[in-house]
């Protein structure tokens, strides 16, 4: 048990802060900085309840707010959890069944990938699995101390995760029908069973007095059907991918055939065995009942008060139940000192997992998304700045990087001259600086830059920072603050420190990198730190472990006030091939001076050609210098209003692109569209292939099949509409003309019936 537990261990910390946060765990953290009694109140206005919030709000005071620091309490509780089922097994049938339970969740990629989030799925699935064990225990024994856990087990799912009722749910309902008839015969059972219950609702009624006024209704439109519902079921516990399951079914389809023959012997085995009989119903109840609360809160109900979009991690907190049934049925196969059978079986679900698990931790990449966007900040910031995030789409990933105070533009805005004046006055009024971060969505809300003009309108200098498909601008309100705007503050230093001597008597004093990860394609960020008397010459780029240049770009460094940093912007090549390399600088006498190491991967597979494809519309329209526009493909000439209109576009690199770029995708009508108001009835925006190839990935030559469902509104009139289509910087909403031509092309018509 030691040695499975310590595997257990290892892969939940291996990588653990080398995954970028996303929103939920941004979210997670931006509770967990608030007061006790804040995020205490904030949760009954939200979608979990508040213990796993309680829990992340103390451990930060060991932690810290690193991303390996503030997951470690995940790792940990999946740890435990790895210990829960060991226990529930052995209590269950036997310690070889729980061992090798215990072995079947150390090794689960969904085990593992929810042991590494910042969200309470798995100390609910903990919480779950205790819950199981000493539920058990009470009907074999009825000891008080297992009524203490029990009731605190299920106290403590209940105020992590509101699904966790179905635990509850189970438990009962196996009480209900397998036990009941024992205990009408002992009304004393009876009655403390009944007291339990009725101790845990009094316990948990004070929460749910305070959160039911304010806890608003969620309604999903999501539409899964149950086989497909199933198939994902199925393929994330046995693999731990609930995507491409058809691509898996070559593994997961014979565990299924063990899983149900194990089921099936594990019955007829103790067919007679009333204490092992309800235990089996219990586990197969506790996998069944929660996926069906799962899936019909995923349905599209209007009357549900809680109906939530199908997500897989929702099924998590009764994975020992499968773990303990197959384990016990493989044994059960087994039985009889047939050892090389168990292992044989074993063996074919360890190849199920190893599929799934084999390359997830090397898909753990911390992306730059805000990183050095928020640090520029940091590093540069003045008391009487401010910062306005434009708009708060991303808000809990900036917050996560940037803890300190900030304004957010809401994302549902449609921002007029008007609402910016009303928006921003006060904000320029109080403060000699603003700091204006351009998200992706800010030209959705934004599209005519009204914020950025008012800004450009009043501000006394202004500096502007590219991050990718975000952009950072500072606006100085007083000369003052125009006068210190690249100055460094006195502590500043690097986060690497070296003494590197350059030409023209300049000196390298460090460097600051923030990411080790990157993805060709991307641009990865250095910020140089030096002095010297003026601007010099020099060159950095990338070394592989042979030695071999890959890239090499000129820079000019120009010194500042005392010490000057400089931030260097290193686009990685789409034809960089996957490997280790160091960012190097030529030092005065021109020699490579590695400074950080940074590990490549390449992006987007093999390369399609234009004998790969066939066009239906052909084109051939330039936009810019690097992007062709080759042609298309529409699904139908006619649709329904309500339903998507299915568009593939074919784009080709005639060079490498510098700069990424999204795809506006709409659908213009004859009417006016009073709810947007334009003539608007459809878009889809993305970078291509649904965010996955940005246009500095593309490689020369190679073409882009783009495929989009662009939602035609309910309530579109009926009419002919056109397809109009065209690029634009996410980070200003500056379109990316035709050459000689406008900035948009109109593709073909639909009529919408």
């Amino acid at each position: 048990m030691v040695g499975i537990l310590l595997l257990g261990f290892a892969l939940r910390v291996w990588r653990l802060g080398d995954k970028s946060v996303w929103w939920d765990e941004g979210y997670s953290v931006a509770l967990a900085r608030q007061s006790m009694s804040a995020l205490t109140n904030w949760t009954s206005y939200d979608a979990h309840p508040p213990l796993y919030y309680w829990l992340l709000h103390s451990w930060r005071a060991l932690s810290g707010d690193s991303e390996f620091g503030l997951r470690l309490l995940s790792a940990f509780v999946g740890t435990l959890t790895i210990s829960a089922t060991f226990l529930l097994g052995r209590t269950i049938a036997n310690r070889s069944v729980g061992l090798l339970a215990a072995f079947f969740i150390a090794i689960s990629r969904f085990a593992i990938g929810w042991s590494q989030e910042l969200r309470m799925h798995m100390l609910a699935t903990l919480f779950a699995t205790l819950a199981l064990w000493t539920a058990i225990r009470i009907w074999d024994k009825g000891r008080k101390q297992d009524w203490v856990l029990y009731i605190l087990f299920i106290l403590g799912g209940l105020m992590s995760f509101y699904l966790y009722v179905s635990v509850l749910i189970v438990i009962n309902l196996i009480w209900l029908f397998m036990v009941l008839p024992r205990a009408l015969k002992k009304w004393r059972e009876f009655w403390t069973w009944s007291l339990g219950q009725a101790i845990i609702l009094i316990l948990y009624a004070p929460w749910l007095f305070y959160t039911l006024p304010r806890i608003p209704k969620w309604d999903s439109n999501t539409a899964v059907s149950l086989i497909d519902f199933l198939k994902i079921y199925w393929t994330v516990f046995t693999v731990g991918i609930p995507l491409s399951v058809e691509k898996y079914a070559i593994y997961t389809i014979p565990v299924l055939l063990l899983f149900l023959i194990g089921i099936g012997v594990l019955i007829w085995q103790y067919r007679k065995q009333w204490r092992q009989l309800r235990i089996i119903t219990l586990l197969v109840v506790s996998l069944l009942f929660p996926a069906f609360i799962v899936f019909l809160v995923s349905l599209p109900q209007a009357s549900l008060f809680y109906s939530r979009p199908i997500a897989p991690r929702y099924l998590i907190i009764l994975i020992a139940a499968y773990a303990i049934l197959l384990a016990w049925g493989i044994l059960t196969l087994a039985k009889g000192r047939r050892w090389p059978l168990a292992i044989l079986l074993t063996g074919v679900v360890f190849v199920a997992v190893w599929n799934g698990l084999e390359s997830y931790h090397r898909g753990r990449v911390r992306q730059d998304d805000y990183i050095s966007l928020a640090r520029m900040i940091s590093v540069y910031k003045r008391e009487k700045d401010d910062i306005v995030l434009h708009a708060d789409t991303d808000w809990p990933i900036f917050a996560f990087h940037q803890p300190s105070a900030w304004h957010g533009v809401p994302q549902g805005w449609q921002i007029t001259p008007e609402t910016a004046n009303e928006y921003l006055s006060p904000i320029w009024a109080e403060n000699e600086g603003v700091w204006l971060v351009l998200t992706p969505y800010a030209g959705v809300n934004d599209p005519n830059n009204e914020m950025m003009r008012w800004l450009d309108e009043r501000a006394t200098a202004v500096s502007t920072y590219e991050y990718g498909d975000k952009a950072l601008r500072f606006y100085a309100r007083t000369a003052a603050r125009a006068d210190l705007i690249d100055v460094l503050p006195a502590d500043s230093q690097p986060r690497y420190a070296t003494k590197v001597a350059l030409p023209k008597s300049t000196t390298l004093l460090g460097h600051d990198q923030y990411v080790d990860d990157a993805r060709s394609g991307d641009t990865v960020y250095y910020f140089l730190y030096f002095t010297g008397e003026e601007a010099t010459e020099t060159a950095v780029g990338f070394v592989d472990s042979t030695g071999e240049i890959w890239q090499e770009t000129a820079v000019t460094l120009e010194p500042k006030q005392g010490i000057t940093r400089q931030q260097i912007d290193m686009l990685i090549s789409p034809d960089t091939p996957t490997g280790s390399y160091q960012f190097f600088v030529r030092d005065v006498q021109n020699k490579i001076v590695p400074l950080g190491k940074i590990n490549l991967r390449q992006k987007g597979g093999e390369a399609l050609t234009l004998a790969n494809v066939d066009i239906a519309n052909e084109l051939n329209l330039d936009f810019g210098d690097n992007i062709r526009l080759l042609g298309y493909e529409l699904d139908k000439e006619t649709a329904v209003s309500g339903e998507p209109v299915y568009l593939t576009i074919y784009w080709q690199a005639q060079a490498p692109v510098p700069q990424r770029y999204k795809v506006f995708t709409h659908l213009i009508g004859e009417t006016y569209n009073i709810n947007s108001d334009n003539f608007l009835w459809g878009q889809q925006d993305n970078e291509p292939i649904n965010n996955t190839r940005p246009t500095t990935t593309w490689r020369t030559g190679e073409v882009i099949t783009d495929r989009y469902a662009i939602p035609l509104t309910a309530d579109a009139p009926a009419g002919v509409y056109q397809v109009e289509i065209g690029l634009y910087d996410p980070a200003t909403g500056v379109r990316l003309p035709i050459l000689d031509g406008p900035d948009f092309v109109i593709l073909d018509s639909v009529t919408v019936e």
